[in-house]
């Protein structure tokens, strides 16, 4: 089993950690309770409420211990800081974040995170559907 922390608990965030806790290890932070409790009864999981800028609020998430890290709070900004610290504090070997700016997109592939643009994902799917 792999041991999974999953920061942001929006719509995509709540659906990646309610399917992937059925099988993996799973711990969702978010800044807003609220967030945390629509997980709702298919979440297998460990819930922290919280600031992911906060190092002791990722610690107590267990990321010393992570195989997979993903940041999907809707801010580009917190996902890009906090998942560069992430990687190269923690050494966690993989860290996958949502970025809207395509520009920002190009410049922290390079750093070795993995990272998605949803409006090229969307993209590239519609353009499959006329092809």
């Amino acid at each position: 089993m792999k041991y999974i922390i999953i920061v942001g608990c929006g719509m995509a965030g709540r659906g990646l950690a309610a399917e992937l806790s059925k099988k993996e290890n799973v711990v969702a932070v978010d800044i807003s309770l609220k967030k945390l409790e629509s997980l709702g009864d298919d979440f297998n999981g460990k819930k922290i409420w919280g600031d992911a800028l906060d190092v002791k609020v990722l610690e107590d998430a267990g990321v010393k211990d992570a195989d997979i890290v993903f940041f999907l709070t809707g801010n580009d900004n917190i996902n890009l800081v906090v998942a560069k610290v992430i990687k190269r504090k923690y050494g966690v070997k993989k860290v996958v974040l949502q970025v809207n700016d395509a520009m920002k997109k190009k410049i922290f592939t390079e750093e070795g995170l993995v990272i998605f643009n949803r409006t090229y994902l969307f993209v590239e799917v519609l353009k499959k559907c006329i092809l």
